[in-house]
C-alpha cells in the first residue's frame, strides 16, 4: 500500500516539472521592426522615412550662405564701402571665361546673403533705363542697354573644380585695381545636390 502511495507521488511530481520546462522553453516572438516611417512616442514634430533623411536635401542657397558668412569672417580689411561687383563662377581652366548654370545660380544668391549681411552690393547687369515691351518690363540687361564704363573697385568673383564627388567652389573678394584679395570662402558641392537642383557641371562655352 505505501509502495503504491510513494509511486503515485513521484508520478505526480514528475508530470509538473515536466510541465514547467515545457513553459519555460517557450519564448514569446521576436517584435516585428517598426516601419522605417513611423514616430517613435516622446518625439514630435516633422519628421522624415529614415532613407529620405540620410539624403542630402541641402540647398543650393545655403552653399551660397556658406560662402557669404566665409567672405565676412575672412576679411582682412574693414568690409568695404564701395558696392562690391558679383560675377559669374567659372569654370578653372586654360581660359577662365566657361561658366555653367552652377556658376550663375551661385553668383545670383550671393547677391542675396551679402546684402543681408550688410555688404553694399552693385548689380552691373541693371540697363540705364527700363525697357517697357510688350513682353513685360525689364530693367536688367547683359547687352547696349548697360552702361559702357562699371565705376567698380570690389569684384566677387571665383572658380569651379569638379573632383570625383561634386564641385569645388571657391570664391574671393578682389579690389580691382590692387588686385588685393580682401576675403575667401570654398565650399564642396556634392553631385547629389547639383543633380536636385538641376545645376548640372557642364561648361557652358564663352561667345
Amino acid at each position: 500500500m505505501k509502495l503504491a502511495v510513494v509511486c503515485s507521488v513521484v508520478v505526480l511530481l514528475s508530470g509538473c516539472q515536466f510541465q514547467s520546462a515545457d513553459t519555460g522553453s517557450q519564448t514569446s516572438p521576436p517584435a516585428e521592426p517598426l516601419p522605417e516611417h513611423v514616430m517613435l512616442p516622446g518625439y514630435s514634430g516633422n519628421y522624415l522615412p529614415a532613407v529620405a533623411a540620410r539624403a542630402n536635401t541641402k540647398p543650393l542657397t545655403d552653399y551660397a550662405a556658406d560662402l557669404a558668412l566665409q567672405l565676412m569672417m575672412s576679411m582682412h580689411y574693414t568690409p568695404p564701402q564701395q558696392p562690391v561687383a558679383i560675377s559669374s563662377l567659372v569654370w578653372f581652366d586654360h581660359q577662365l571665361t566657361n561658366s555653367n548654370a552652377l556658376g550663375n545660380q551661385l553668383a545670383e544668391h550671393l547677391y542675396v546673403h551679402l546684402q543681408r549681411l550688410g555688404v553694399p552690393v552693385a548689380d552691373i547687369k541693371v540697363g540705364r533705363q527700363i525697357r517697357v515691351t510688350p513682353q513685360g518690363d525689364f530693367a536688367l540687361s547683359r547687352g547696349r542697354y548697360l552702361d559702357p564704363a562699371q565705376d567698380v573697385r570690389y569684384v566677387l568673383t571665383g572658380t569651379l573644380l569638379q573632383d570625383a564627388g561634386g564641385t569645388v567652389v571657391n570664391v574671393r573678394v578682389v579690389h580691382v585695381q590692387h588686385k588685393t584679395v580682401i576675403a575667401t570662402g570654398q565650399v564642396h558641392i556634392p553631385d547629389a545636390v547639383l543633380s536636385q537642383t538641376g545645376a548640372n557641371v557642364q561648361y557652358i562655352a564663352s561667345p
